[in-house]
This record gives C-alpha cells, structure tokens and sequence, in this order.
C-alpha cells in the first residue's frame, strides 16, 4: 500500500508528457546514435505547447527538449518499456549525463522546487541504483514532500513519503557506512518515529564522521534532549530479553527526574512482577493509575496481582474499572472472566468469556477457558 500510493503520486507526473512519433523509416542522429523510428520521443507537455506556439515544432525537434523529456520519463516512470533504450540515448548524448541530472536537480532544490528536482532525482538513481548524492538528495525530497503533506493535516500519507526517504538514507549506509549526512537525517527520522536509543546512536556515529562545528552541536543538543527517552527506550529492550534488573535500575533512575511518568511506574511494577515481588507491583501500578486513570493496561496488571496474593473481591473491582474505559479490551474482559471461573461463579464467568471470545476467538487463552466452561455447562446440562 505504502509503496502504491508513492507510485501513484509518480504516475501522476505522467501527465506533464507528451510523446512524438517519428514517421515510418524516419531516424534522428543522437552523435553516433540513431533513434530508430519506433521509439516514441518524450517532450515535456509545456515545452511542446511553446514550441507549437512559436511555429517551430514543424520544422526541427530539438534533441535537447527530448533529452529533458526522457530525463523527466525516467523520473516519473522507473520501468517504462524503453528505459534501457532512453539510457543508451542520455549517454549517447553526453557521456557525462549523470552529472548533468544531478546539477539540474540541485539547481531545483536551491530554488525550493521540490516537484521537479525529486524527478530529476529519481531519473538518477533509476540511471544509477548506486549513486549515492543522488540518494541522499531524492531522500531529501521526499522528506520535504512528507512535510508539506504532514503541515496540511495529512499526517499517515506524509509519514509513507518520510519512510521512503528513511529507506533511502539507510541504503547509503550500506554502500558507504562513512557518509556522516545520511547519520544526520536518520537520527531525525528515527527520533520523529519514536525511536530514541536508534537515534542516539545513529547521532553518536556521525559525530565520529562529520566535522562541522554546527551540526555537530546541534546533534549534541539533540542527543540531550533524548536522553531519558532513549534511556526508556532501553530499559523496555531490557525488560523484553528477559533482564528484568537491569531494566528496573533504568526505571528507577529515569524515575528519580520523572515522578509523573505513569509509564515508568507501570514497567517499574512488570519489573516486580517478574521478579515475584506483588506487593511492589500492586503500589507501583496504582501510583501509575494516579497519574493517568485511563490507561487499561494498569487495572489489567493490577487485578492480576491482586488476584495472584488472594485479594479476589478487589481484583475483579479493578478489571471492571479497567473495562469500564475500553469495553473492547478483549484481554481484561478475559481475566475477569478468570477469576469468576476460579470463585466457581460459572455464570458470570461465561458472560466475560464469551464477550471476551466474539472479541478474539483467535486466542488461545480465552478459547482454552471457553471450552472449559462449554465442558462444564455440559457436564451440569445447562
């Protein structure tokens, strides 16, 4: 889909070209290259209108307007049916092409016209998969394109584009690992998308690589402003390889600057949790629900310890507030369910898991509990 709607807006380039046919056994000379009369010609549609206009285009078909016309083809289309042939002819007319696609597109990036230099762009690489100026360029872009869509509102469409660009700054990187810009646009990317540790070091790379005073402390500053946000991000890859005390002394110092983050108070309770400490757990997971009451997945934690140390009155009060903020929660819906089961409330229990079931028939946990109770209303012929 993501890569649809990027072709889409490409394809809808299209319509600034025109094609020419040449007559039949008719042929032009590109230097030492003929054109043969069945390859169609790309103009751009204006400039074929002013030439119509001046009276000319009866009289000669300037090769450098076709030159322009499949320069823009090989930008908005990437397997038209005569790329490999448009190719031969861009080298045929001049042997140093690829350098005159890249100015162009630099000259249309300095005057902000980003619709014709992300073709131009595109021509290259689609001429060069391996140029790397050309990359980092189209890659930028693309990122302004995802911007001016992000600015009037369409953010998911804008973020497609900024994928694309990600894509293209991570493939430099693969070519050449030392090229300190691509490091310097990820580590934005990254941090936009929420992925703060990945920033942090794409940005301690390029510090390494890049020697302008500038930027090099602007990405110092931006590496600060990501510091706990990385140093979270850490501790949850921590908490999900199974090192639960090194996460929790990544909660715990991140809590000593951030009392009023109700996230850190729910991974600082998972933590006591695993570790088999509820009665941490329990304190920890209502201090987050003091800080933010809506989130379900803290009366969900909650209940489950209560639960888990016979507390079973207070558990279910916990799940039904938790329900209570989303009736489509399939998981806290189940695990009240659960506990009636193990009171012996089979009534009730059913009325949890079966909503729970029409919720996600596809879980293993709540089909294992509804055929339990299907076995038991069967035994009692219910």
């Amino acid at each position: 889909m993501n890569m649809e709607m990027i072709e889409n807006y490409f394809k809808g380039k299209t319509k600034n070209l025109s094609f020419i046919e040449l007559k039949e056994d008719s042929f032009i000379e590109v230097n030492d290259y003929t054109i043969e009369d069945y390859i169609p010609l790309p103009i751009i549609t204006d400039v074929l209108v002013e030439e119509i206009n001046k009276g000319k285009i009866y009289e000669e078909i300037k090769i450098s307007h076709i030159i322009e016309g499949i320069i823009y083809t090989l930008g908005v289309d990437s397997n038209f049916k005569y790329r490999d042939k448009y190719i031969e002819i861009l080298f045929a007319y001049n042997c140093e092409i690829k350098d005159y696609i890249f100015n162009k597109g630099m000259i249309f990036l300095t005057e902000s016209n980003y619709e014709l230099a992300i073709v131009y762009f595109r021509a290259l690489i689609n001429i060069d998969s391996e140029n790397i100026n050309g990359m980092f360029n189209y890659g930028i872009c693309l990122e302004e394109k995802a911007k001016n869509l992000i600015r009037i509102g369409r953010e998911e469409e804008g973020e497609v584009f900024l994928k694309e660009a990600t894509k293209y700054f991570e493939t430099i990187l693969d070519i050449s690992e030392n090229y300190s810009l691509a490091y310097y646009k990820l580590g934005y990317h990254y941090k936009y998308f929420g992925q703060f540790l990945k920033a942090k070091i794409i940005w301690e790379r390029f510090l390494l690589l890049d020697d302008d005073k500038e930027r090099k402390q602007e990405i110092r500053e931006e590496i600060a402003s990501i510091e706990d946000d990385s140093n979270y991000e850490e501790g949850l890859n921590l908490f999900y390889s199974g090192k639960y005390d090194r996460a929790l002394e990544k909660f715990i110092n991140l809590k000593i600057k951030h009392e009023n983050w109700w996230n850190l108070e729910y991974m600082i309770g998972l933590c006591f949790k695993e570790a088999g400490n509820l009665e941490e757990s329990i304190e920890h997971f209502n201090n987050g629900i003091e800080l933010n009451g809506d989130v379900v997945d803290l009366y969900n934690e909650l209940g489950i310890c209560l639960f888990s140390i016979g507390k079973f009155k207070e558990a279910i009060e916990a799940f039904t507030i938790g329900i209570d903020k989303d009736e489509n929660d399939y998981k806290i819906i189940c695990n009240r369910g659960v506990v009636y089961y193990q009171l012996g409330l089979y009534d009730v229990a059913t009325l949890d898991i079966e909503r729970a079931y029409k919720l996600a028939p596809q879980d293993e946990i709540v089909k294992r509990f509804k055929m339990n109770l299907d076995e038991i209303k069967r035994i009692n012929n219910v």
